[in-house]
């Protein structure tokens, strides 16, 4: 299979990289390269203990597992290299769908080059990596990976659990994106996985350090409605 990341995938992950700051007002797709800014906490009993029982069943295509061909890729391209994000798209997602398999994008940066690469791998293992034009100076939080327990499988279990049920279970087709990245140096690992529809402008997003499993904030705007 042949596909090459379009530049409107491009905005799509660029721009979830402020989706923490972003839900406090309009979701939607920003600029390429800022560092995602926490959101404001959930109420505690909000994020104490999950609010619906679903279960993603486990595949072979994962943030983890599809994570070789991208190093693969990425070994043609730069040695110094520093994975700093990790991410997918569900379209249209509904219940049944969310968490299946689907592209996985992995995001490098390279000191010596000033660029980054973008790396898509399919969900038959096929490789597509893409350069980005222009020389970035300021470098991104490159990922610890070494702390990196929770695939997404289990990441995407945890955000329809906390809350994302009843979004998408009231409103099909919605977006979903989960993404891996940290917010600042010395931050922990962490997966953000966010529901989004944008005719009603409703979403939830649930932060979920990669490492524990442990649910670390929840912004919504479901309880306004």
């Amino acid at each position: 299979m042949k596909f090459k990341l379009r530049r409107s995938d491009i905005i799509l992950i660029a721009g979830f990289w402020i989706i923490g700051c972003a839900l406090l007002g309009t979701v939607g797709y920003f600029i390429l390269y800022p560092g995602i800014t926490p959101s404001p906490a959930a109420p505690a009993d909000a994020i104490i203990a999950p609010q619906a029982t679903v279960t993603v069943v486990f595949t072979q295509v994962t943030a983890k597992t599809m994570q070789a061909a991208a190093q693969q890729k990425l070994s043609q391209w730069a040695t110094d290299a520093q994975l700093f994000a990790v991410t997918a798209t569900w379209e249209n997602a509904t219940l049944d769908t969310v968490g299946e398999p689907t592209f996985w994008t992995y995001r490098y940066y390279s000191p010596s080059r000033k660029r980054f690469f973008f790396v898509t791998v399919g969900t038959d293992g096929s490789v597509m990596g893409t350069t980005h034009g222009e020389r970035i100076y300021n470098a991104p939080y490159p990922l610890p990976t070494e702390n990196w327990t929770v695939d997404s499988p289990a990441a995407v279990n945890t955000w329809l659990n906390y809350g994302g049920t009843a979004l998408i279970s009231g409103i099909p087709e919605i977006q979903v994106v989960a993404q891996l990245q940290v917010s600042e140096p010395g931050a922990p690992l962490q997966w953000t996985v966010a529901g989004y529809d944008k005719n009603t402008k409703l979403y939830h997003t649930v932060f979920i350090d990669a490492n524990t499993g442990k649910v670390t904030n929840i912004a919504s705007n479901l309880q306004r409605q």
